[in-house]
């Protein structure tokens, strides 16, 4: 488990630092400074109570450069329509690459309430804005950003 995962996994799950310091019963300050990289043995020390802890509520880590929302089999990964994006790929996609929501929008020169009402989603739903341009925006800005989504339930990026 690399920091920027912690970060995204709490980001998808909607947890505040305090939720993921309660599970380690560690400080907030630590979660905060793991998930800059600024502490030196948290992730060796803890990475299996969190990954147990992820994996319990859907979220795992194939590699160092991917997570997965991992959801029933009702959902069948094989069907995002093309030029689509679910809300758990749109979320995890603004938190790695560290934007606020207006900071995003204005990016892609959008209305912030689109990213809000968005994110509001549950993680598995398509994001299905009235402009269509909106997903090919954010498709654009993230591929830019090395970012890809190979089927609906999982973000894969490149390390900076």
């Amino acid at each position: 488990m690399e920091y920027i995962q912690l970060r995204v996994a709490r980001q998808i799950l909607n947890l505040g630092v305090r939720d993921i310091a309660n599970v380690l019963r560690v400080s907030k300050a630590i979660i905060s400074k793991a998930e800059l990289g600024k502490t030196r043995d948290f992730l060796h020390k803890y990475s299996p109570a969190l990954l147990e802890f992820f994996k319990l509520h859907n979220v795992i880590f194939p590699n160092e450069c991917c997570v997965r929302y991992c959801i029933n089999e009702t959902f069948k990964k094989d069907t995002q329509p093309s030029n689509s994006l679910t809300r758990f790929q749109l979320k995890a996609a603004r938190c790695i690459m560290n934007l606020k929501q207006y900071e995003l929008s204005k990016l892609i020169n959008i209305d912030t309430g689109i990213i809000s009402r968005a994110e509001q989603l549950k993680n598995t739903d398509y994001i299905k804005p009235q402009d269509k341009s909106v997903i090919l925006k954010l498709h654009k800005l993230f591929l830019k950003h090395n970012i890809d989504f190979p089927d609906p339930v999982s973000i894969v990026y490149k390390k900076v």
